[in-house]
Protein backbone atom coordinates (compact mmCIF):
# COMPACT_ATOMS: atom_id res chain seq x y z
CA UNK A 1 0.00 0.00 0.00
CA UNK A 2 3.10 2.15 -0.76
CA UNK A 3 2.99 5.36 -2.89
CA UNK A 4 6.09 5.87 -4.95
CA UNK A 5 5.66 9.97 -4.64
CA UNK A 6 5.18 9.50 -0.88
CA UNK A 7 7.73 6.81 0.20
CA UNK A 8 10.89 7.98 -0.30
CA UNK A 9 12.77 4.29 0.77
CA UNK A 10 10.80 2.66 -1.91
CA UNK A 11 11.00 5.38 -4.43
CA UNK A 12 14.98 5.07 -3.68
CA UNK A 13 14.87 1.22 -3.69
CA UNK A 14 12.81 1.24 -7.48
CA UNK A 15 15.54 4.29 -8.35
CA UNK A 16 17.71 1.88 -7.83
CA UNK A 17 17.08 -0.64 -9.51
CA UNK A 18 16.26 0.73 -12.77
CA UNK A 19 19.83 2.74 -12.74
CA UNK A 20 21.35 -1.14 -12.15
CA UNK A 21 19.52 -2.28 -15.43
CA UNK A 22 17.06 -4.04 -14.06
CA UNK A 23 12.95 -4.00 -15.16
CA UNK A 24 10.40 -3.10 -12.29
CA UNK A 25 7.17 -3.78 -11.75
CA UNK A 26 5.41 -2.61 -9.16
CA UNK A 27 2.11 -2.54 -7.14
CA UNK A 28 1.40 0.40 -5.18
CA UNK A 29 -1.38 3.07 -4.48
CA UNK A 30 -0.41 5.24 -6.95
CA UNK A 31 -2.13 5.43 -10.74
CA UNK A 32 -0.39 3.85 -12.80
CA UNK A 33 2.80 5.70 -14.44
CA UNK A 34 5.28 5.37 -17.29
CA UNK A 35 8.09 7.41 -15.35
CA UNK A 36 10.51 5.18 -16.64
CA UNK A 37 10.64 2.84 -20.14
CA UNK A 38 11.60 0.14 -17.70
CA UNK A 39 8.90 0.65 -14.79
CA UNK A 40 4.88 -0.39 -14.77
CA UNK A 41 3.07 -0.03 -11.66
CA UNK A 42 -0.16 -1.65 -11.03
CA UNK A 43 -2.75 0.20 -8.36
CA UNK A 44 -5.06 -1.96 -6.22
CA UNK A 45 -7.70 1.36 -5.46
CA UNK A 46 -7.76 1.31 -1.46
CA UNK A 47 -8.68 4.86 -0.20
CA UNK A 48 -6.87 4.89 3.17
CA UNK A 49 -8.47 6.09 5.93
CA UNK A 50 -6.77 6.93 10.00
CA UNK A 51 -8.97 4.76 12.10
CA UNK A 52 -9.18 1.67 14.37
CA UNK A 53 -7.44 -1.73 14.10
CA UNK A 54 -10.45 -2.67 11.89
CA UNK A 55 -9.89 -0.47 9.73
CA UNK A 56 -6.29 -1.41 9.43
CA UNK A 57 -6.81 -4.86 9.43
CA UNK A 58 -9.27 -4.67 6.26
CA UNK A 59 -7.01 -2.24 4.14
CA UNK A 60 -4.09 -4.62 4.98
CA UNK A 61 -6.27 -8.27 4.17
CA UNK A 62 -7.70 -6.20 0.92
CA UNK A 63 -4.33 -5.08 -0.25
CA UNK A 64 -2.57 -8.41 0.83
CA UNK A 65 -5.28 -10.53 -1.51
CA UNK A 66 -4.89 -8.37 -4.08
CA UNK A 67 -0.91 -8.55 -4.13
CA UNK A 68 -1.63 -12.25 -4.08
CA UNK A 69 -3.47 -12.27 -7.03
CA UNK A 70 -0.82 -10.09 -8.75
CA UNK A 71 2.21 -12.19 -7.39
CA UNK A 72 0.63 -15.18 -9.12
CA UNK A 73 -0.31 -13.58 -12.58
CA UNK A 74 3.01 -12.12 -12.42
CA UNK A 75 4.60 -15.22 -11.90
CA UNK A 76 2.59 -17.16 -15.00
CA UNK A 77 3.97 -14.59 -17.26
CA UNK A 78 7.54 -14.51 -16.71
CA UNK A 79 9.99 -15.58 -13.63
CA UNK A 80 11.34 -12.75 -12.43
CA UNK A 81 14.76 -12.13 -10.60
CA UNK A 82 13.41 -11.60 -7.10
CA UNK A 83 10.19 -10.28 -5.22
CA UNK A 84 11.36 -7.32 -2.91
CA UNK A 85 8.46 -6.77 -0.09
CA UNK A 86 8.32 -3.66 1.89
CA UNK A 87 6.59 -4.09 5.17
CA UNK A 88 4.61 -3.02 7.85
CA UNK A 89 3.11 -5.52 7.84
CA UNK A 90 5.71 -8.14 7.68
CA UNK A 91 3.09 -10.36 6.79
CA UNK A 92 2.56 -9.31 3.18
CA UNK A 93 5.94 -11.09 2.16
CA UNK A 94 3.11 -14.67 2.59
CA UNK A 95 1.24 -13.15 -0.01
CA UNK A 96 4.23 -13.63 -2.69
CA UNK A 97 4.02 -17.70 -1.47
CA UNK A 98 3.68 -18.84 -4.93
CA UNK A 99 7.00 -16.97 -6.05
CA UNK A 100 8.11 -19.31 -3.08
CA UNK A 101 6.87 -22.01 -4.75
CA UNK A 102 8.42 -20.91 -8.51
CA UNK A 103 11.88 -20.73 -6.99
CA UNK A 104 11.95 -16.74 -6.70
CA UNK A 105 13.85 -14.92 -4.22
CA UNK A 106 11.17 -13.54 -1.63
CA UNK A 107 13.23 -10.10 -0.20
CA UNK A 108 11.29 -8.53 2.75
CA UNK A 109 12.13 -4.70 3.33
CA UNK A 110 11.01 -4.17 7.50
CA UNK A 111 10.81 -0.90 7.71
CA UNK A 112 9.09 -0.46 11.14
CA UNK A 113 8.82 -3.37 13.87
CA UNK A 114 5.50 -3.69 14.16
CA UNK A 115 4.56 -4.62 17.85
CA UNK A 116 6.34 -1.35 18.95
CA UNK A 117 4.65 0.49 16.04
CA UNK A 118 1.11 -1.00 17.69
CA UNK A 119 2.59 -0.22 21.03
CA UNK A 120 2.98 3.53 19.84
CA UNK A 121 -0.20 3.98 18.67
CA UNK A 122 -1.69 3.33 21.76
CA UNK A 123 -2.41 -0.68 21.38
CA UNK A 124 -2.06 -2.22 24.62
CA UNK A 125 -2.74 -5.62 24.43
CA UNK A 126 -0.43 -8.68 25.29
CA UNK A 127 -2.86 -10.71 23.02
CA UNK A 128 -2.21 -8.40 20.12
CA UNK A 129 1.40 -7.80 21.26
CA UNK A 130 1.99 -11.28 20.95
CA UNK A 131 0.53 -11.98 17.70
CA UNK A 132 2.92 -9.31 16.09
CA UNK A 133 5.88 -10.84 17.44
CA UNK A 134 4.65 -14.06 16.35
CA UNK A 135 4.15 -12.62 12.43
CA UNK A 136 7.51 -11.08 12.41
CA UNK A 137 9.01 -14.16 13.40
CA UNK A 138 6.87 -16.19 11.16
CA UNK A 139 7.58 -13.42 7.90
CA UNK A 140 11.21 -13.04 8.22
CA UNK A 141 12.01 -17.39 8.21
CA UNK A 142 9.80 -17.41 5.46
CA UNK A 143 11.53 -14.83 3.41
CA UNK A 144 14.85 -15.92 1.64
CA UNK A 145 16.35 -12.22 2.72
CA UNK A 146 15.68 -9.84 4.91
CA UNK A 147 16.42 -6.12 4.86
CA UNK A 148 16.17 -3.60 7.73
CA UNK A 149 16.74 -0.04 8.06
CA UNK A 150 19.58 0.48 11.16
CA UNK A 151 22.03 -1.39 13.15
CA UNK A 152 19.99 -0.67 16.29
CA UNK A 153 16.62 -2.50 14.61
CA UNK A 154 18.33 -5.15 13.27
CA UNK A 155 20.09 -6.38 16.88
CA UNK A 156 16.13 -5.82 17.92
CA UNK A 157 14.73 -8.24 15.18
CA UNK A 158 18.04 -10.39 15.42
CA UNK A 159 17.01 -10.86 19.16
CA UNK A 160 13.14 -12.54 18.15
CA UNK A 161 14.58 -14.50 15.33
CA UNK A 162 18.11 -15.31 16.01
CA UNK A 163 18.14 -17.80 12.96
CA UNK A 164 17.75 -15.53 10.61
CA UNK A 165 20.27 -13.42 8.85
CA UNK A 166 19.54 -9.75 8.54
CA UNK A 167 20.87 -7.27 6.36
CA UNK A 168 21.14 -3.27 6.86
CA UNK A 169 20.54 -0.23 4.12
CA UNK A 170 19.57 2.84 5.68
CA UNK A 171 17.00 4.80 5.20
CA UNK A 172 19.36 7.43 3.61
CA UNK A 173 18.13 9.97 1.17
CA UNK A 174 20.10 10.54 -2.36
CA UNK A 175 22.08 13.35 -1.41
CA UNK A 176 22.75 14.62 -4.74
CA UNK A 177 19.03 15.75 -5.13
CA UNK A 178 19.61 17.98 -2.02
CA UNK A 179 19.78 21.61 -2.53
CA UNK A 180 22.89 23.53 -2.10
CA UNK A 181 24.12 23.99 1.42
CA UNK A 182 22.69 27.11 2.75
CA UNK A 183 23.87 29.95 4.50
CA UNK A 184 22.85 30.60 8.12
CA UNK A 185 19.49 32.95 8.20
CA UNK A 186 17.99 35.71 10.30
CA UNK A 187 15.00 34.15 10.40
CA UNK A 188 13.76 31.73 13.58
CA UNK A 189 11.49 28.97 11.55
CA UNK A 190 11.86 26.15 13.19
CA UNK A 191 10.87 23.05 10.67
CA UNK A 192 8.79 19.50 11.25
CA UNK A 193 8.36 17.03 8.47
CA UNK A 194 7.07 14.15 8.24
CA UNK A 195 3.51 12.86 10.06
CA UNK A 196 1.40 15.04 12.76
CA UNK A 197 1.10 12.51 15.40
CA UNK A 198 1.61 13.44 19.26
CA UNK A 199 4.17 10.02 18.77
CA UNK A 200 6.47 12.16 17.05
CA UNK A 201 6.92 14.63 19.99
CA UNK A 202 4.80 17.66 18.03
CA UNK A 203 3.18 18.36 20.68
CA UNK A 204 6.25 18.48 22.83
CA UNK A 205 7.17 21.38 20.35
CA UNK A 206 4.32 23.32 20.63
CA UNK A 207 4.92 23.21 24.91
CA UNK A 208 8.41 24.28 24.30
CA UNK A 209 7.08 27.22 22.20
CA UNK A 210 4.77 28.10 24.89
CA UNK A 211 7.68 27.94 28.03
CA UNK A 212 10.02 30.01 25.59
CA UNK A 213 7.66 33.04 25.87
CA UNK A 214 9.73 35.66 23.88
CA UNK A 215 13.10 34.20 24.90
CA UNK A 216 13.37 33.52 21.13
CA UNK A 217 12.20 36.66 19.28
CA UNK A 218 9.96 35.41 16.07
CA UNK A 219 10.47 31.98 16.49
CA UNK A 220 7.08 29.79 14.31
CA UNK A 221 6.97 26.18 14.20
CA UNK A 222 6.74 25.07 10.38
CA UNK A 223 4.50 22.15 10.28
CA UNK A 224 4.93 20.12 6.51
CA UNK A 225 2.70 17.26 6.27
CA UNK A 226 -0.41 16.48 8.11
CA UNK A 227 -1.55 13.10 10.43
CA UNK A 228 -3.94 12.02 12.51
CA UNK A 229 -3.46 14.43 15.54
CA UNK A 230 -3.10 17.68 13.20
CA UNK A 231 -6.28 18.73 14.87
CA UNK A 232 -5.25 17.75 18.84
CA UNK A 233 -1.63 20.21 17.69
CA UNK A 234 -3.80 22.81 16.49
CA UNK A 235 -6.09 23.12 19.19
CA UNK A 236 -3.23 22.93 22.01
CA UNK A 237 -1.82 26.03 20.60
CA UNK A 238 -3.91 27.97 20.87
CA UNK A 239 -5.06 26.75 24.16
CA UNK A 240 -1.57 27.40 25.05
CA UNK A 241 -1.38 30.92 23.20
CA UNK A 242 0.96 30.24 20.82
CA UNK A 243 -1.48 29.59 17.57
CA UNK A 244 0.00 32.18 15.99
CA UNK A 245 3.27 30.77 15.73
CA UNK A 246 2.14 28.06 13.74
CA UNK A 247 2.87 27.37 10.41
CA UNK A 248 0.92 24.87 8.73
CA UNK A 249 1.89 23.95 5.28
CA UNK A 250 0.45 20.20 4.66
CA UNK A 251 1.22 17.41 3.12
CA UNK A 252 3.44 18.42 -0.33
CA UNK A 253 5.00 16.17 -2.81
CA UNK A 254 8.37 15.16 -1.77
CA UNK A 255 10.12 17.33 -4.79
CA UNK A 256 8.67 20.38 -3.41
CA UNK A 257 9.65 19.69 0.44
CA UNK A 258 12.65 21.57 0.11
CA UNK A 259 11.21 24.62 -1.10
CA UNK A 260 9.62 25.41 2.44
CA UNK A 261 12.71 25.07 4.09
CA UNK A 262 15.09 27.10 2.62
CA UNK A 263 14.21 29.72 4.88
CA UNK A 264 14.68 27.24 8.35
CA UNK A 265 16.70 28.14 11.11
CA UNK A 266 16.39 24.36 12.30
CA UNK A 267 15.13 21.23 12.17
CA UNK A 268 13.51 19.03 14.73
CA UNK A 269 12.79 15.85 15.54
CA UNK A 270 11.80 14.60 18.82
CA UNK A 271 9.63 11.20 18.78
CA UNK A 272 8.53 10.09 22.13
CA UNK A 273 10.41 8.25 24.61
CA UNK A 274 8.58 4.68 23.75
CA UNK A 275 10.11 1.81 22.58
CA UNK A 276 9.10 2.54 18.75
CA UNK A 277 10.84 6.81 19.29
CA UNK A 278 14.18 5.10 20.70
CA UNK A 279 14.27 3.08 17.22
CA UNK A 280 13.52 6.17 15.54
CA UNK A 281 15.77 7.30 12.74
CA UNK A 282 14.68 10.20 10.79
CA UNK A 283 15.82 10.47 7.04
CA UNK A 284 14.64 14.64 7.45
CA UNK A 285 17.70 14.24 10.02
CA UNK A 286 19.93 13.46 7.15
CA UNK A 287 18.53 15.68 4.54
CA UNK A 288 18.66 18.95 7.01
CA UNK A 289 22.47 17.90 8.07
CA UNK A 290 23.29 18.03 3.87
CA UNK A 291 21.75 21.15 3.87
CA UNK A 292 23.65 22.75 6.79
CA UNK A 293 20.65 22.80 8.70
CA UNK A 294 21.51 22.88 12.69
CA UNK A 295 19.02 20.24 14.06
CA UNK A 296 17.25 19.54 17.34
CA UNK A 297 16.59 15.91 18.07
CA UNK A 298 16.16 13.29 20.47
CA UNK A 299 18.65 11.49 22.50
CA UNK A 300 18.10 8.09 21.48
CA UNK A 301 20.42 4.90 21.49
CA UNK A 302 19.70 4.51 17.40
CA UNK A 303 20.42 8.42 16.55
CA UNK A 304 23.65 8.86 18.86
CA UNK A 305 25.03 5.97 17.09
CA UNK A 306 25.32 7.87 13.73
CA UNK A 307 25.18 11.10 15.09
CA UNK A 308 27.82 11.56 17.98
CA UNK A 309 27.37 14.11 20.84
CA UNK A 310 28.39 17.04 19.38
CA UNK A 311 27.06 16.99 15.74
CA UNK A 312 23.13 17.43 16.83
CA UNK A 313 21.42 19.43 19.91
CA UNK A 314 20.52 16.85 21.51
CA UNK A 315 17.64 16.82 24.12
CA UNK A 316 15.25 14.36 26.05
CA UNK A 317 12.75 12.79 24.42
CA UNK A 318 9.35 13.88 25.55
CA UNK A 319 10.76 16.73 27.90
CA UNK A 320 9.43 20.37 26.08
CA UNK A 321 11.86 21.95 28.63
CA UNK A 322 15.09 20.18 27.05
CA UNK A 323 13.85 21.38 23.61
CA UNK A 324 12.87 24.80 25.08
CA UNK A 325 16.40 24.53 26.55
CA UNK A 326 18.26 23.20 23.47
CA UNK A 327 16.56 26.46 21.23
CA UNK A 328 17.61 28.85 23.44
CA UNK A 329 21.32 27.21 23.40
CA UNK A 330 21.42 27.55 19.68
CA UNK A 331 19.70 30.82 19.62
CA UNK A 332 22.77 32.25 21.89
CA UNK A 333 25.43 30.00 20.15
CA UNK A 334 27.82 32.06 18.08
CA UNK A 335 28.10 31.26 14.22
CA UNK A 336 31.56 29.70 14.65
CA UNK A 337 29.74 26.95 17.29
CA UNK A 338 26.61 26.58 14.60
CA UNK A 339 29.29 25.77 11.83
CA UNK A 340 31.70 23.54 14.17
CA UNK A 341 28.81 21.19 14.98
CA UNK A 342 27.44 21.19 11.42
CA UNK A 343 30.73 20.67 10.12
CA UNK A 344 30.72 17.69 12.62
CA UNK A 345 27.61 16.33 11.80
CA UNK A 346 28.42 16.40 8.23
CA UNK A 347 31.90 14.24 8.94
CA UNK A 348 29.40 12.02 10.71
CA UNK A 349 27.23 11.77 7.79
CA UNK A 350 29.52 11.00 5.43
CA UNK A 351 29.52 7.59 6.63
CA UNK A 352 26.07 6.25 5.61
CA UNK A 353 25.34 8.33 2.97
CA UNK A 354 23.18 6.95 0.12
CA UNK A 355 25.87 5.71 -2.58
CA UNK A 356 26.71 2.97 0.08
CA UNK A 357 23.66 1.90 0.64
CA UNK A 358 22.41 1.72 -2.57
CA UNK A 359 25.67 -0.82 -3.19
CA UNK A 360 24.31 -2.73 -0.01
CA UNK A 361 20.71 -2.52 -1.66
CA UNK A 362 22.12 -3.98 -5.05
CA UNK A 363 24.67 -6.96 -3.70
CA UNK A 364 21.19 -8.07 -1.07
CA UNK A 365 19.24 -8.10 -4.40
CA UNK A 366 21.66 -9.78 -6.48
CA UNK A 367 22.54 -12.61 -3.88
CA UNK A 368 25.95 -11.10 -3.89
CA UNK A 369 27.84 -12.64 -0.67
CA UNK A 370 30.13 -9.59 -0.84
CA UNK A 371 28.12 -6.94 0.78
CA UNK A 372 28.87 -3.57 -0.39
CA UNK A 373 30.52 -3.98 -3.36
CA UNK A 374 28.82 -3.27 -6.48
CA UNK A 375 27.44 -6.31 -8.11
CA UNK A 376 28.47 -7.52 -11.78
CA UNK A 377 24.73 -8.90 -12.14
CA UNK A 378 22.02 -7.01 -14.10
CA UNK A 379 18.90 -9.76 -14.25
CA UNK A 380 16.02 -8.59 -15.73
CA UNK A 381 12.91 -8.23 -13.59
CA UNK A 382 12.40 -7.03 -10.06
CA UNK A 383 8.65 -7.31 -8.64
CA UNK A 384 7.76 -4.89 -5.82
CA UNK A 385 4.68 -5.39 -3.98
CA UNK A 386 4.71 -2.83 -0.93
CA UNK A 387 3.25 -1.13 1.94
CA UNK A 388 4.11 2.00 4.02
CA UNK A 389 3.06 3.30 7.83
CA UNK A 390 5.32 6.08 9.00
CA UNK A 391 7.76 4.32 8.26
CA UNK A 392 11.87 4.79 9.86
CA UNK A 393 12.26 7.44 8.59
Amino acid sequence: MSRLDLDPRVRRAVEAFLDAGYRVEALVLDRPTDRHPRLKTWRIPIVHRRGGPLRYLFEYLTFGLGAMGWTILRMLRGRPHAVYVNSPPDAFVFAAWFAKVMRVPLILDVHDPMPELFEAKGGGSRLVGAALRLQERWSLRFADRVVTVHEPLRRLLASRSPDVPIEVVMNVPDLSTIPARRSQTNGRTLVFTGTVAVRYGVDDVVHALHLLADAIPGIVFRVIGDGEDLDAIVRLAERLGVGDRLDLVGRVPYARVHEHQRDAWAGVNVPKPDRLGALSFSNKVVEWVAMGLPVVAARTETMVEYFPEGTLWYVEPGSPESIAEALVGLYEATPEEVERRIGAAREALARIEWPNQRRRLLAVVSGDDKLGEESPHQLPDTGLAADDEDAMR
